[in-house]
Parts: structure tokens; sequence; C-alpha cells
């Protein structure tokens, strides 16, 4: 039986879009008692037909509650995404010089140089929200449930990044300090790990209707790559101020200006390893294979971005001063590259370490969804600079 509306309904129209916003709110004796947003394409004269194809529709259960705190305060204002996830945003920041220790004190200051300037962070946004938005949805999601509360699975993801039992600046477990060389040193075997708890057999969910976690819920696992992502970006900055002569970021002096281009460039390179040696502990190939490739597209663009300067100023003009298809279909492959790359296999490889396996809509949602944000991002300023050219 479908619950009668206890209010009426409002509408309003997005002039950009042309589509018509339903906001309704169902009885709270219902079971089903939720807010919904419906947004149903229609133009204005068939209004009527949207409102009863959207009383059809009431009676489907809602599959998260709103949470109190992330509900707009006033009718039509919509919430801020920072404070969705402002804990975990203040964790990351806090957490994230952590991996980025080196045995070199210089190497370690211009690690953290530009963490200690924080930027909007976009990208771990967007792995944040994707998280919340889709936990529960993948058929795996029992599985990366049950992982993320098992005592071990975190101390994996959490042990240092140089490991003990390798070969580095000292080593536990042979007799001579090996940084010296001196002495020949017999081999010890390490103490045995102790064995991996063993996991419980769990639900089938490939063929069940799945829904979103009871409440919002982000696995340690995502908020690691939410700053495995940052990293790489702080490290494309890094670079992107060596290569542009940049005398500034954020405000403040860039790293090439305070530190000199070298340390900057071996700085990147630093947070790059430091990315990679973090990418390997969250356990998904896919993961690893998305977040590694963002790495090749930042050098592809930068190099395509650096030919179509050249190419651009053999006249005096810059490629915006005269658009055309080629210039612009150029300049929207360097921006998928350079910027958009990032967020789009980010968005995705949040949700694959969320359970969603391959055939399952939320990955490609998740890309597509980060790659028109990237690639949005950068095309407005471009238009806007052109349109003052012009």
């Amino acid at each position: 039986m479908v619950p009668k509306i206890s209010t009426a309904v409002t509408r309003g129209r997005d002039r950009r879009t042309g589509f018509c916003h339903l906001h309704m709110r169902l009885p709270a004796s219902s079971t089903c008692a939720r807010v919904f947003t419906r947004r149903i394409a229609s133009s204005s004269r068939a209004s009527s037909a949207a409102l009863a194809a959207a009383a059809q529709h009431v009676s489907r259960p809602p599959i998260l509650p709103l949470n109190a705190s992330s509900t707009p305060s006033t009718p039509g204002s919509r919430p801020d995404p920072f404070k969705l996830v402002q804990p975990e945003i203040e964790h990351l920041r806090s957490t994230l010089l952590n991996l980025l220790g080196s045995s070199h004190p210089s190497l370690t200051q211009i690690a953290h140089y530009y963490f200690q300037h924080p930027s909007k962070q976009v990208r771990p946004l967007l792995v944040l929200l994707f998280a919340r938005a889709t936990n529960g949805l993948g058929s795996r999601w029992p599985e990366k449930s049950w992982n993320a509360q098992n005592e071990r699975a975190g101390d994996e993801l959490d042990r240092p990044l140089t490991r003990a039992d390798v070969l580095t600046d000292w080593n536990p477990y042979m007799p001579d300090h090996t940084a010296s060389f001196a002495n020949a040193f017999e081999l010890v075997c390490p103490p045995p790990r102790a064995p991996a708890p063993v996991q419980p057999p769990l639900p089938d969910l490939s063929s069940a209707l799945r829904t979103l976690c009871d409440s919002p819920t982000i696995l340690p696992t995502q908020a690691r790559l939410a700053q495995i992502v940052e990293m790489i970006h702080v490290a494309s900055l890094l670079h992107d101020d060596v290569i542009d002569a940049s005398p500034l970021r954020r405000g403040a002096a860039s790293a090439p200006a305070a530190f000199g281009s070298k340390l900057a460039v071996l700085a990147g390179d630093f947070l790059l390893g430091r990315a990679s040696l973090a990418l390997s502990r969250l356990g998904e190939t896919e993961v690893v294979e998305l977040i590694a490739s963002v790495i090749t597209n930042l050098v592809e663009g930068e190099v395509l971005q650096m030919k179509e300067a050249i190419l651009g100023r053999q006249d005096g003009e810059t490629a915006v001063g005269r658009v055309t298809r080629d210039t612009w279909n150029t300049y929207m492959h360097k921006t998928y590259l350079k910027t958009a790359s990032l967020m789009a296999k980010g968005c995705r490889a949040s949700v694959v370490l969320g359970g969603v396996r391959d055939g399952e809509i939320w990955k490609e949602v998740a890309y597509a969804y980060g790659r028109n944000i990237g690639l949005a991002f950068q095309v407005r300023p471009f238009v806007l600079f052109a349109e003052v050219r012009d």
C-alpha cells in the first residue's frame, strides 16, 4: 500500500538542465518515512505527468536515511560536501605526515612542505564521498566489511612503510650494523608472523538486492586511498613547479624557490615512492593498476602540455588565443591526463575497495563522475580566459 503524502509536493526547475525537482516528505509513522529528492526530466507541459510518475515511486524503500546533521536546513539548499566527511578529512591531514618520514631530514622537510599549506582537498574528498555513497552496494561488501573489522587487517595497513626485515640502513635480524659493511654476518631467520584469522563463511550477494549501509561507513583502506591520491597530487605539484619555474604556490614560496629545483624533483619522486608502498598494502590488484596508471597519465599530460605550449607560441600567440577543433581536443586530452585521470580513477578505486565487482554499474558511475568533475575543474578557467581574449 502506498502511504499518503502528508505535505504538498514542492517543485522547482533547473534552468541549466531542464530537470524538475520534487521534494516529498512521508508521515513519520510510515515504515518508509524518508525525505526524497527526485529529479525527473520533464518539460513544463508535462509537469503533471511527472508528478504522477513520482507518486508511483513513493512506495519504494529508501536506500539510506538522511542524517540530521547532513540534511539541508532550508528547502532548496544543498549540504556542504566537506562537512559530510569533515572528521575523516581532519584525520587524513593529521596522519598523512606519518607516511612521509625519511632517514634524511632535508628530504623529510621538503616532503612535508606543501602539506603544511593545505589545498582544497578536492581529490580526497571525492574518494571519501564515493565510499560513503556506495559502501554496501557491491557484492563483495560483506568480505570488505569483515576485513575492516578484523584486527589483523588494520595492523597490516598501518605497519611502517619501511619493513624491518629488509636490508636498509639497519636490519634487526642481522647481527652486524649493515650500514658499515665492515664485517661478514650470518643470516638469522626472523620470527614467523602470527597466522591470519580464518574468515567465516560470508553471504553471497551476487544476485541479491543490495542496499547501502545502515550508517555511512568509510573503510580504512578507502581512507588510506584518499591519502595516497593527495600524495600523488602533491608530487605532481612539486614537479610542475620545477618545470614551470613557479615562484609561488598557495601564497607561499614554491618548493623550488625555497629548496632548489633538484631537491624539489627528488621530493616529488620520494612522495611517489611512498604512495606506491602504501598502495601495495590495500590488497586490490585493480586499485594498484588504476592508481599506477595515473602516474603514467601525469607524465604524458605534462609532455603534451609542453608540446602544446611550443606549438602555440611559434607565432607569438598562446593556444587559447586561437581555439580550433584540434586545439580544443588537444586541450581536453591534456586536461584528462593531468587532472581528470586522478579524480576519475581515484573514485573508481574507492568503490572497488568497497566491494564492487566487474559488471556492477557503480564502478562506471564513479569513473564517469570523477572524469567529468576533473574536466570541468580545468575547462571553466580556460573558457573564462578565452572569453576575455575575445
